[in-house]
Formats: structure tokens, C-alpha cells, sequence
């Protein structure tokens, strides 16, 4: 319903109606409580409005070979946004609130100020969860026209598709918008500071990634960036040039929106990063909960929305205990291929000792999915422990990535290692064989020297425990509290 009563004291409020704030919202009222959703913008977030949902209508245009495909895209997402929009003015239990939110100091309750141009209203609640999102990033480029600079906020806007498009980052926005504009038949450029695309992935994922972009005429420009520009012409750091741009689309990375929410008024932690949050949301202040971008925990709708279900259970259910630690949060990137990972970052990996762990590598060639489909552009890489095969992090690219990665993502939830996944059976011939092929590699490796390989588990369990302590006794001392939570 729209609207609220100022005098009423209600359960939540939530400010910020993308993913995080949607599922914190929702999930709440379905439990029978009243909520408070207060949005400034449009609902949805940037992910139905500027992020998740145009985006992969997009790159489902350039496949249909869509006349328009910017304009079937903002179809697309014009279409979910006012549906999602309807659903929040007509919720029984959902108080739509329009206008920009800030935290005050008041607590008991907490009271949330909305400004809507000259109108000012105050929500109470017994908790409020910040899920304000984030923005792009932004840079300046010497010589360029402002009027030629977009981002994902002002991408779908455009009228008609450039000519030429140079994409400033090779991370998943870029990688993804190279795909879809690449289909479309626009030329399309990558500029990458880091001397290779996806610079926190396996190296052995993103070879193929850049193998698979150039065969499908992507400039690939790596180790570098753009210098200055002249006219249509992008003179980069390494002396080359990219001549006849027409857009360049900057992706860079984003930042939390802290800086209207009045944070310093409450006293809720925070850093340039975001605001400090537990793995369930919690933040510095009691009743103050906060998901999603805002926290720079996640990036993610699916991350978003995690975390927002752990605040709905906390609220909801005050008296159930707050344990354990979050689930695994997969990463993906639909781009083609697509690429998808769980599990371990690759620098917290490289501190395992490698003695204790066996990496295999399957490629979508190795299996008969991938001779019949002739794919060259995939590839399975996982790191696992010895002897149990317990999954440390897996990462796929190729056909089906983001869907065969939740395999992995509930085998490093529930600790079924590959031995267990060893004896599973997969259709045949689909493109998960690649996955029972990996389960035989390790096995083979495995099976005919279980003393060593349990030997060589217990090592490096141990040398595990130990770092962790050495890191957990820097951490005490140099904060002075084992209290802080993060």
C-alpha cells in the first residue's frame, strides 16, 4: 500500500527497494509482520532497472537477432519494473514510502527521515535495514566529451547502438556488454589496467575467456590504459592507438551510497568500503541491520538476497540463535562463454600449502559433449583437498557454467567432497560429465595411495590451524577487542 502512519511503530523499515531490501521486505510481511519500504528511486534497484535484468536481456536481443535490441531490452525491463512496482503500491502488509531516507539518532525507536522534495516524513520501526545500494564509478579521461562517456546507468538509454564501443574494465560488466554488443555487430574494444581480463579469476580460466573474445573480433588491450583521446582517436599508455571510437563505456567498479544515509548521526561503522556488517547483517548499532552493495560485502543479487534472508530469520525470530557462518556465494558472469566460480578467492587459495591439495583441470574437449558441440572454449579447474577431496574452489568456463557451478556451491556447503562425488551419475553425454571426469582424475590420484594422501591432508590441515591462529593473535593485538565483528 502507499503511504504509512507517522504515529505507528512498525516492525521494520527498510530503506532501499532493490534485491537486498526487496527480500528483507517481502520476507518479513509474508512472516505477518508490517513494513516500512522506502525507495527514492525506482523499485528494483539498479539491478532490475540499469543492472541484472537489462543487461541479460541484452545479450538475449543479440542472440534473437532483435532489430532493436536496446529498445527490446528496455521492454523487457520496463515490463518486470512496473509489475515489481505494482506489487509494492498493492502489498497488504508492504508501506510504500517514496523518497530519499536518512538515519537519525533516535533509537527507541529508531526513526528514519524521508524527504520527497519539500515533503518530510518520519518512519518508526524497531529495526531498520539499510540496503541502499551503490554507483558506478566514474573517470576523467583527457580530451574526451563527456556527452561520449556512459555507464551501465545511462547504457540502455541510448537510442541507437554505437559503432564503437570501447569498454573501460575487463571485469563482469565488461565482459558481458562485449558480448552482447559484439553479437549485435558493433566493434567493440577492451581497455584492462591488469594484464589480463578478470584479474581475481584462475588464470587458466580467463586464457580461454580472452581466446574465445578475439575469435569473436574483440580488441583485447590488456595491461593498459586509455591516456588521452583526440577527436575519435584513444591514444593509450603502451603507444597504441584505437581509432573511430564512438562510446566508450567505463567499468571500473562501483561505491557503496553512504553519503546521504546520515550515518554519522548513529553512530553505525563504516568505512570507504561500506558499512560494517556481520555475516548477518548486523551492523554496529542494535536494530540497524544493513545488505547488499552498501556493505561492499557483495556485489550480488544473489548475495544481496542471501544476506537479506538471514535478516528476515534474526528479525522474525528473535530467539533463534544466530550461528553459523554464511553459505558459499558463487560469482557469475554471462558472458560467452559464460563463467562462473565458488569457493575460495585465488589469493586466500595460494596461502594453502600446495603439497596438501591437488588441482584438476578438465577441459569440455576431454568429454563427448564436447567433441559433438566442437567446444573449445571451456574449461573445469578445481582445487580440492587430498584424501577427502573436500572442495576449496571451483571454477568453470564454457557452456552451462552458471548452472553447473551450484553443484559445487552445495558440495562446499554441505562438505561432500569429490570421493563422494566420485560414484554420482550424470547424464549422458551432457556437459556436467565434465564433472564426472574430474571426480575419476581424482580418484585415480587418489585411491591407490590412501595413506600418503591422508598423510598429506593432516599437513596441511595442521600448518591451516596454524596460520590461522599466528593471523587471528595479529588481529587481537592490533585492534586491542575480540569483539569486533566483520
Amino acid at each position: 500500500m502507499i503511504g504509512h502512519d507517522p504515529d505507528r511503530v512498525y516492525r521494520a523499515a527498510v530503506i532501499g527497494a532493490g534485491s537486498g531490501g526487496l527480500t528483507a521486505a517481502i520476507g518479513l510481511a509474508a512472516l505477518g509482520h508490517e513494513v516500512v519500504l522506502i525507495e527514492g528511486g525506482a523499485v528494483g534497484g539498479d539491478c532490475t532497472n540499469v543492472g541484472c535484468i537489462p543487461s541479460k536481456a541484452l545479450l538475449h536481443a543479440s542472440r534473437r537477432n532483435e532489430a532493436d535490441p536496446l529498445g527490446w531490452a528496455r521492454g523487457k525491463r520496463d515490463e518486470l519494473a512496473d509489475r515489481e512496482d505494482r506489487e509494492m503500491a498493492d502489498h497488504d502488509r508492504i508501506h510504500l514510502v517514496r523518497g530519499w531516507a536518512s538515519l537519525t539518532d533516535e533509537r527507541d525507536p529508531h526513526v528514519v527521515r524521508v524527504v520527497d522534495g519539500d515533503t518530510v516524513r518520519e518512519v518508526r520501526a524497531r529495526h531498520v535495514v539499510v540496503a541502499g545500494g551503490s554507483r558506478p564509478l566514474r573517470i576523467d579521461i583527457a580530451g574526451l566529451d563527456a556527452q561520449r562517456v556512459v555507464t551501465n546507468e545511462e547504457l540502455f538509454e541510448l537510442s541507437e547502438l554505437p559503432t564503437a564501443l570501447v569498454i573501460v574494465g575487463g571485469g563482469p560488466i565488461g565482459l558481458e556488454m562485449a558480448t552482447a554488443f559484439a553479437g549485435i555487430g558493433v566493434r567493440v574494444e577492451i581497455v584492462e589496467m591488469q594484464d589480463r581480463l578478470l584479474p581475481d579469476e584462475d588464470p587458466l580460466i580467463t586464457e580461454v575467456v580472452e581466446r574465445a573474445l578475439a575469435a569473436r573480433g574483440v580488441g583485447l588491450h590488456l595491461g593498459t590504459a586509455i591516456d588521452r583521446v583526440d577527436g575519435d582517436t584513444a591514444h593509450l599508455a603502451d603507444g597504441s592507438t584505437i581509432d573511430g571510437i564512438d562510446r566508450v563505456l567505463v567499468t571500473v567498479g562501483r561505491q557503496p551510497r553512504l553519503d546521504e544515509l546520515g550515518l554519522d548521526r548513529t553512530g553505525v561503522a563504516a568505512s570507504g568500503s561500506g558499512i560494517d556488517v556481520d555475516d548477518w547483517g548486523r551492523t554496529s548499532v542494535d536494530g540497524i541491520w544493513a545488505v547488499g552493495d552498501v556493505t561492499g560485502a557483495t556485489q550480488t543479487t544473489h548475495g544481496a538476497n542471501a544476506v537479506g534472508r538471514r535478516i528476515v530469520r534474526a528479525i522474525a525470530f528473535p530467539r533463534l540463535p544466530m550461528m553459523g557462518s554464511s553459505r558459499a556465494i558463487p560469482d557469475a558472469v554471462y558472458s560467452d562463454p559464460e563463467i562462473a566460480s565458488v569457493g575460495m578467492g585465488t589469493t586466500e587459495l595460494r596461502e594453502i600449502p600446495a603439497s596438501s591439495r591437488r588441482r584438476i583441470v578438465v577441459d569440455h574437449a576431454d568429454v563427448d559433449r564436447g567433441y559433438t558441440d566442437d567446444i573449445v572454449d571451456g574449461r573445469l579447474v578445481i582445487d580440492a583437498e587430498r584424501f577427502t577431496g573436500r572442495v576449496l574452489r571451483a571454477a568453470i568456463v564454457g557452456p552451462g557454467a552458471t548452472d553447473l557451478i551450484g553443484l559445487f556451491t552445495m558440495a562446499i556447503d554441505q562438505g561432500i567432497g569429490l570421493r563422494k562425488l566420485f560414484g554420482m551419475v550424470h547424464p549422458y553425454p551432457s556437459h556436467a560429465e565434465i564433472i564426472r571426469e574430474a571426480a575419476d582424475r581424482f580418484a585415480l590420484a587418489t585411491y591407490p595411495a590412501l595413506a600418503e594422501e591422508w598423510f598429506a591432508m593432516a599437513r596441511g590441515r595442521g600448518r591451516r590451524l596454524r596460520r590461522a591462529s599466528r593471523r587471528t593473535l595479529r588481529v587481537a593485538a592490533g585492534s586491542g577487542t575480540r569483539t569486533r565483528r566483520r
